[in-house]
């Protein structure tokens, strides 16, 4: 395979499925130049994952994914280069992280109440180890007892926005969690923007860049109805607005996503993101 960087991937300290040491393995295995965990709303897999040792020189990213709120879009933020120890973004992504942990109950209350019997044990299998529990894992529960066959079929029809089983959850402003990674000493920038619906992109990252920006996530694994004249777009308005064009597969090790590897970016974005950190680190 073309020699790439990975810059989205999730461990099951999140809502992946591996391990942040398994994910090393693999991606030396594929063939990766470079790899960053960004687990949802935890730091916890990063001491694992920077030291689990490697057989090539596989560069590795500590990094995070935030979910956001910006004048009523959903965005998430990535943050590259996160301190391994105690800083601003780990203190304040507790309370995040208990806010999910206060939500996984509720959607599994709706869950039975639509007749769906889900046991204690079942949950307390699927989320050890787990840091920071996700729509993902009631997924994976409803695909083993066949209620759904997989994940996408599963957020269609339960876990969506909209939902019979959807919880809403209370998520970080978009330009505190900026200046949150960027008081941390670490380099923020937008994931997935197509995600995104009914925005004026261009304008919105001209927005966010005023506030600390650094980036924005261009190659990414999009449904294959997409049209891959928008992701040139974004590619266009990164590179006028100055911001480092970053890519990822938002591998979780199932299959609602896309395959570890099959999206990236060139290593050399390790690169520019590492110069980035060292100016914020220096401001």
């Amino acid at each position: 395979m073309k020699a790439l960087a990975d810059l989205h991937v999730h461990s099951d300290r999140s809502d992946g499925l591996h391990s942040p040491q398994e994910l090393v393995k693999r991606a030396e295995k594929i063939g990766l130049e470079g790899i960053a965990l960004t687990d949802h709303d935890t730091l916890d897999g990063l001491r694992d994952f920077m030291d689990a040792p490697t057989l090539t020189d596989l560069q590795r990213i500590p990094g995070v994914e935030i979910s956001t709120e910006y004048q009523g879009f959903e965005l998430h933020m990535l943050g590259y280069f996160v301190p391994l120890e105690e800083s601003p973004i780990d203190i304040r992504l507790r309370t995040t992280r208990e806010s999910r942990h206060t939500r996984f109950p509720k959607m599994i209350q709706k869950l039975r109440d639509l007749g769906i019997e889900i046991e204690d044990e079942e949950i307390e299998v699927i989320l050890k180890d787990v840091d920071s529990p996700g729509r993902p894992h009631l997924a994976r529960v409803l695909i083993e007892k066949g209620v759904v066959k997989d994940i996408n079929e599963a957020f269609a029809k339960y876990l969506s926005s909209g939902k019979p089983a959807y919880v809403a959850r209370s998520k970080m402003d978009s330009i505190y969690a900026i200046n949150l990674i960027r008081e941390s000493g670490a380099v923020p920038v937008l994931a997935h923007p197509l995600l995104i619906k009914e925005v004026n992109l261009k304008q919105l990252l001209q927005q966010l860049k005023s506030h600390g920006l650094e980036g924005v996530e261009v190659d990414y694994g999009y449904q294959k109805s997409e049209n891959m004249d928008l992701v040139e777009s974004v590619r266009k308005i990164a590179e006028e607005l100055g911001l480092i064009a970053t890519g990822g597969s938002d591998f979780h090790g199932d299959d609602g996503h896309y395959a570890l590897g099959s999206k990236g970016t060139s290593v050399e974005t390790i690169n520019y993101l590492r110069k980035s950190c060292e100016r914020i680190r220096g401001q």
